[in-house]
C-alpha cells in the first residue's frame, strides 16, 4: 500500500465516524479508547566550523586580547613596589572561529562577547579542558640596538571570571568557569572545563573587569607585550 493510499484511507474512516454521529449513535465517556505513539529522532554529533582553521568536535571558539589599564592613556604609573593594574579591555581575536567562520551558527555567533573564553561542543559527552598560558611580558618600544629586550618581573594575571551559556535551555549541565592566576613564562592554568556529559552546547567563562596584571618591584618604563596561548584538549581538568 502507497502512503498516499493510506493517507486517503484515514480520511475516508474519519469521514464514516462523523457521518454515524449524525444518525443519532451517542458515544459515552465509558466507550472512549486511547493509543500510544511514538515520535522518534536520531542524533550524530556534528562538528564545529568544519571548514574553518580549527575544525573539529568540540572546539574553542573564542580567546579575548586583553589590554591592561586601559583608562590610561599615557600607560600605568610605576609605584615602585609592588602593584595590581586593573582595568582590562576585552577584544575577541580576529583569529577565532566565531569572527572567522562563515558556517558557524548565527545564533551561536551572537552569544559569544569581547569577554569570553568560549567553546562549542555540538553533541558529545566528551570531557574537554581549556587551558591558558603566558610567555613572559617583554618590552616592545625603545629597545636599543643590540640590547636584549627587559621581560616584566614578577608579572601574574589574574583572570575573574563567572560561567554563562549560549544554550536556551538551563537544564543542561553547565561548564566549570575557573579563576587561575596565571605566572608569566610559567605553567598553563585550567581556564574552563566540563567533566564527561557535561558543558554540551555554547559555554563561557565571561570574563570580568576584576581581572588584572600584578607585578614587582623593579620594573622600568615601557610597552609590555605577552603571547597568551589558549588550548582545548578532550580531557578532564587536572589542575
Amino acid at each position: 500500500m502507497t502512503k498516499k493510499t493510506a493517507l486517503q484511507l484515514i480520511a475516508t474512516v474519519a469521514l464514516a465516524a462523523g457521518f454515524i454521529g449524525v444518525s443519532g449513535v451517542t458515544a459515552n465517556a465509558a466507550d472512549t479508547d486511547s493509543q500510544s505513539t511514538t515520535a522518534t529522532v536520531g542524533l550524530t554529533a556534528g562538528t564545529t566550523d568544519p571548514e574553518g582553521p580549527h575544525a573539529g568536535a568540540v572546539q574553542l571558539i573564542a580567546a579575548p586580547d586583553i589590554t591592561f589599564g586601559s583608562d590610561k592613556a599615557d600607560g600605568t604609573p610605576i609605584t615602585g613596589g609592588t602593584q595590581t593594574i586593573k582595568s582590562p579591555a576585552f577584544t575577541t581575536n580576529a583569529s577565532s572561529t566565531v569572527i572567522k567562520s562563515t558556517d558557524l551558527d548565527q545564533s551561536i555567533k551572537d552569544a559569544v562577547k569581547n569577554t569570553d573564553v568560549a567553546v562549542n561542543n555540538p553533541g558529545t559527552t566528551d570531557p574537554w579542558t581549556v587551558t591558558v598560558k603566558a610567555d613572559n611580558f617583554t618590552k616592545t618600544n625603545d629597545i636599543k640596538e643590540g640590547e636584549t629586550a627587559p621581560t616584566l618581573l614578577g608579572a601574574v594575571i589574574n583572570f575573574d571570571g563567572a560561567v554563562a551559556s549560549g544554550n536556551k535551555d538551563t537544564a543542561t549541565k553547565a561548564a566549570v568557569a575557573a579563576k587561575p592566576a596565571v605566572t608569566a613564562g610559567g605553567d598553563a592554568e585550567t581556564i574552563l572545563s566540563a567533566d564527561s556529559g557535561n558543558g554540551v552546547g555554547t559555554w563561557m567563562n565571561r570574563l570580568s573587569n576584576d581581572t588584572n596584571l600584578s607585578i614587582a618591584a623593579g620594573n622600568v618604563a615601557g610597552t609590555y607585550s605577552s603571547n597568551l596561548t589558549w588550548t582545548i584538549a578532550n580531557t578532564v581538568a587536572t589542575n
